[in-house]
């Protein structure tokens, strides 16, 4: 896609008005609008510069120092890897430190040593550090100190010039991306484009949006399943459930399959294949099924995800942050999709099923969208179209 063409940047301004309209002529709405870029500044910028005073960064020394503040679950750092591993590329002697939302989600992704890490889950204050960017749906260059970058990398300012060039033109929704990143994915999908695209034209790093590096040795090694006596044995993951992060109050995911369906496929699994176990996995936000040979709802932590994925036969799953993350391991998925869009998120070396239904509602009702269907469906019509007889084909397909 040709981001600067006029027809592009037309269409961002088109965004842009529509969320405006209301203000033309309305001094409450053009004042509210105000109000909150003037929220976010205190709240984003000045605070943290005022608190970075009185905190210490990390001991600057002749290497450029980069922060990152990889925002959503597992699935969404795991996505970022493919910009994070280019960025590495243009700085192989940098210092990367990683500030996740999800508590040790970093881990699950990146292996920790001297120029990589993981920062705890307490506010980031980037003000510290030599350059400092944002990822989630889009790529955001958040801060920079030129004197060090001048210092210590002058190689890296051409770079720096054209991530500055390239953003201009998403301005207005990078300046508030926690409020208008989905109105963003919105005109994304709406052009047949990917989180991946997004990032790797905002970076400035063009990279390959379809690569898949593998994930460190260490992170994927079998003495990591040993602890379930899975190590050596042939199995089957499968997952039920959405990011932790998300407040379900007793409701359950648009994304999830009926607990009646992911039955009636166990039962079909089990008497076609007989010798395969069923491992469970999941958080907080995950039902227990009696059916699995092995449940680990809720008993492992996010760095034992790429192990058991990693020496499974398959993976079974709507689309979540484990799919994201196979993307850098040997095994293969079935992925179920529901309200997300397929285009958006498949990966290709999956198997990945949706019943077009109804369109791809993600992101149109703020968080709610999770727990709740845009038309007033009490389930998802995707997902619920979706038969244990067509998924068991995928598996089957899978395990040829």
């Amino acid at each position: 896609m040709n981001y600067t063409h006029d027809k592009t940047r037309l269409s961002l301004l088109e965004m842009q008005s529509a969320i405006e309209m209301y203000g033309r002529d309305c001094r409450v709405v053009r004042g509210a609008f105000a109000y909150r870029r003037l929220r976010n500044k205190i709240w984003w910028q000045w605070r943290r510069r005022f608190l970075s005073f009185f905190q210490k960064g990390p001991a600057l020394d002749n290497r450029l120092h980069v922060f990152w503040h990889l925002r959503g679950g597992v699935g969404d750092v795991a996505a970022a890897r493919l910009a994070v591993l280019a960025m590495r590329e243009r700085l192989p002697q940098a210092v990367f430190y990683y500030h996740t939302d999800a508590a040790s989600a970093a881990s699950a992704v990146f292996a920790q040593d001297d120029k990589n890490i993981f920062l705890p889950s307490s506010e980031p204050l980037w003000y510290k550090y030599d350059v400092a960017f944002e990822l989630c749906q889009s790529f955001r260059l958040v801060h920079v100190n030129l004197e060090r970058v001048q210092k210590v990398a002058p190689d890296f300012l051409p770079l720096l010039d054209k991530i500055k060039e390239r953003q201009k033109e998403f301005s207005f929704f990078l300046s508030d991306s926690y409020l208008l990143e989905d109105l963003l994915g919105r005109w994304m999908l709406g052009n047949g484009l990917t989180r991946l695209d997004l990032h790797s034209y905002l970076s400035g790093l063009d990279f390959d949006v379809k690569a898949t590096p593998s994930l460190p040795p260490e992170l994927t090694k079998q003495d990591n399943i040993k602890k379930w006596n899975l190590s050596g044995k042939k199995y089957i993951t499968f997952h039920d459930g959405i990011d932790a992060g998300f407040q379900l109050n007793g409701k359950r995911p648009m994304k999830c399959w009926s607990s009646e369906k992911w039955k009636e496929l166990a039962r079909f699994i089990k008497e076609k294949y007989p010798d395969l176990l069923l491992v469970q996995l999941g958080g907080k936000n995950s039902s227990k099924f009696d059916f699995a040979d092995i449940c680990l709802v809720g008993e492992t932590k996010l760095s034992d995800l790429p192990s058991l994925l990693h020496h499974g036969c398959l993976h079974i799953d709507g689309e979540s942050g484990l799919v994201q993350l196979s993307r850098y391991l040997q095994n293969k998925c079935v992925v179920l999709f529901g309200p997300t869009d397929k285009h958006y998120f498949e990966i290709e070396k999956n198997i990945n099923l949706k019943e077009d239904v109804c369109s791809s509602c993600m992101w149109l009702l703020g968080p709610q969208w999770h727990t709740k269907c845009a038309l007033g469906h009490q389930t998802c019509q995707n997902m619920q179209a979706l038969t244990p007889e067509r998924v068991f084909e995928a598996v089957q397909e899978s395990l040829k």
